[in-house]
């Protein structure tokens, strides 16, 4: 069996699928989830920052108030 890789414009991308899946002979594998590694590091950044986020007032912003500036912005 032989494998191809395409690059299809995405407002294209449902109509060639469309085309694909009615192909009896053509088999589309589904993308498979990437997996993110982090360091051990990496965690123990992001634990400190929970930490600051929790024991210290205005250390970190409202997720509704950066929504809204992301929305506005």
């Amino acid at each position: 069996m032989k494998q191809l890789t395409i690059h299809i414009p995405d407002n294209k991308f449902q109509y060639v699928m469309d085309l694909l899946t009615n192909l009896s002979f053509v088999k589309i594998d589904k993308p498979k989830k990437a997996k993110i590694i982090f360091t051990e590091q990496q965690i123990a950044e992001a634990e400190e920052e929970f930490r600051k986020a929790e024991e210290i007032p205005g250390y970190a912003l409202d997720w509704e108030i950066v929504k809204h500036q992301l929305r506005v912005d």
